[in-house]
């Protein structure tokens, strides 16, 4: 298993957790967070944590309250954050939250495994689920989370739409870091899976963009620059949206063609040169 540390960009070939009976449904549009068996928070756990530190933290800027309450032995609560409902279910007594497929890791020393790790599931709430693919909701999403990871046992952060599964350290920086103006996490908000001839497709940007893409390899070019070249492109297709015809962008390794397939659902990245 390959583990993507946060030093710099490596080869990012599919990981999955099939050998460990990590298979679950379709990706869903919320956070998994893992703890160790017996390490799950309570209902109350949670209403004593956000008592104590509402906030994410410098540069998060998400505030979040309990908002509903169910019975603890129900084992969720309805966070309220930014105006925007939250559910986290998967809280002790109950049972875990569902297992969710893993394609690809990020920010860990050595590979990451998920064996004898239970999870706690951040979702948009029934007010908004229909929104969950808007980035202000996702922006919140992804503050609270952070927040989360780092003030509970979290051993791992899995991005759901995206199939990915991150350090928890690694997970709160890189969301601090986008909420305050930064770069797009790339790395762990979507995956990069490279193919047998080198090209490189998305899994999870659709949620950001509208569309998966999918680069052109080049021959000669290290697995190393093209794993840059296509962070730069989908840092491009998150912040100019959904495409409805061809563009032509200049990059470090030359000319591109980002062209929408007929569907409109795929972007195809060819080199111009």
């Amino acid at each position: 298993m390959l583990a993507v540390n946060t030093t710099g960009p490596d080869i990012l070939e599919p990981h999955s957790l099939r050998q460990e009976g990590r298979l679950g449904s379709a990706p869903r549009n919320g956070v998994s967070l893992f703890f160790p068996v017996g390490q799950r928070p309570s209902a109350r756990a949670i209403a004593a944590l956000l008592a104590a530190e509402p906030g994410t933290g410098s540069g998060g800027g998400v505030t979040a309250r309990i908002s509903h309450r169910p019975p603890d032995r129900d084992g969720w609560v309805e966070l309220l954050a930014n105006g925007l409902t939250f559910d986290l279910v998967g809280l002790a007594p109950a049972l875990p939250a569902p297992e969710t497929e893993i394609v690809q890791e990020h920010g860990f020393d050595g590979a990451c495994s998920l064996e004898g790790l239970e999870a706690v599931e951040l979702v948009p709430g029934g007010h908004i689920v229909g929104g969950a693919r808007l980035l202000p909701v996702i922006r919140v999403l992804a503050g609270l989370a952070a927040s989360l990871a780092l003030k509970l046992p979290v051993a791992a952060v899995g991005w759901q739409s995206a199939q990915t599964v991150m350090e928890p350290r690694y997970f709160a920086q890189a969301i601090v870091n986008w909420l305050a103006g930064g770069a797009f996490p790339t790395l762990g908000l979507t995956a990069l899976l490279r193919a047998e001839d080198g090209s490189i497709a998305t899994r999870g940007l659709a949620r950001f963009s509208g569309q998966e893409m999918q680069l052109e390899a080049a021959a000669g070019e290290t697995p190393s620059d093209s794993l840059k070249l296509a962070i730069r492109v989908v840092d491009f297709l998150v912040r100019q949206g959904k495409l409805a015809t061809p563009r032509e962008i200049d990059s470090p390794r030359g000319r591109l063609l980002v062209e929408p397939s007929q569907t409109g659902r795929q972007v195809w990245v060819w080199r111009q040169n």
